[in-house]
């Protein structure tokens, strides 16, 4: 089955004569079907390009081999009669998700608790000044603490892929519209594990209309995962994150230590 334009092209092999690979600006696989007349030339459905020569060759190489071998006084038949053009079905949906995980209702129940708490301090004191403050700087907090996250998570990642990474090919299922017309929408890969397990990826971006894309994972964290962008982008991005994110962390501490043992008794 091969989908082009909108329309998805179901191709028996006894249609097909051969698969063959032509290089010119780009390597590509000719599928060439079969001929009722024996004296005419098979003829090419369609062209499958890549930038890969070795794909195209593995791609041609596993349908020859798949195509049943014809005795030379076997009745030939129109290959092209037996192709069936049909509108391209809808990309299955991925399933349906709950609004939050486990780990989101514990992460909003634990900062809702210290909010609450930080409330507390200044008002059995009756230092409305303290609560006020702690009412303005709370969201920072929560912008600190998200900075804090991301950049913890690309260091565990960066690390556990740079030491036990598997590389292998994500292939596009579906996607998730932005919340407006200027907000990118969020692409959903699958990918298949050592273990035969299918996992899921998601991507934030412009819909590129790509449906495979290389990543790396860790086997013993699949969710664990990477893009194809190269080690030195990757580094370098970790770097990034590390110089926004260590000092972010350093200072939060130090006002939560502030205000919970010092800003009480001033």
């Amino acid at each position: 089955m091969l989908d082009r334009a909108g329309i998805r092209l179901t191709i028996p092999l006894e249609a097909i004569e051969t698969v063959r690979v032509t290089r010119s600006k780009r390597p590509t696989a000719e599928i060439r079907l079969t001929s009722a007349a024996a004296e005419a030339g098979a003829t090419t459905l369609c062209a499958i390009s890549s930038s890969s020569a070795e794909a195209a060759e593995a791609f041609a190489h596993a349908v020859n081999a798949a195509v049943p071998q014809r005795d030379e006084a076997e009745r030939r038949i129109d290959g092209a009669a037996l192709v069936k053009a049909a509108e391209r079905p809808f990309m299955p949906r991925s399933p349906w998700r709950p609004f939050l995980s486990p780990g989101e209702w514990f992460a909003r129940g634990a900062f809702t608790c210290l909010f609450v708490v930080g409330l507390l301090l200044p008002a059995l004191k009756g230092d409305r000044p303290l609560a006020e403050l702690w009412a303005c700087t709370f969201p920072g907090l929560l912008i600190g603490c998200a900075v804090a996250r991301g950049t913890w998570r690309a260091t565990v990642t960066w690390w556990l892929l740079h030491r036990y990474g598997v590389t292998t090919v994500a292939t596009y299922v579906g996607s998730l519209p932005g919340e407006d017309d200027n907000t990118p929408g969020t692409r959903i890969y699958h990918f298949t594990d050592i273990s035969g397990t299918t996992h899921e990826v998601r991507r934030t971006g412009p819909q590129l209309g790509y449906y495979e894309t290389g990543i790396a994972y860790n086997p013993a964290r699949p969710d664990f995962a990477m893009g194809p962008s190269q080690p030195w982008a990757r580094i370098l991005i970790l770097l990034v994150r590390l110089l926004v994110g260590v000092p972010v962390m350093l200072v939060m501490a130090t006002y939560l230590l502030w205000y919970f043992t010092t800003a009480p008794h001033a």
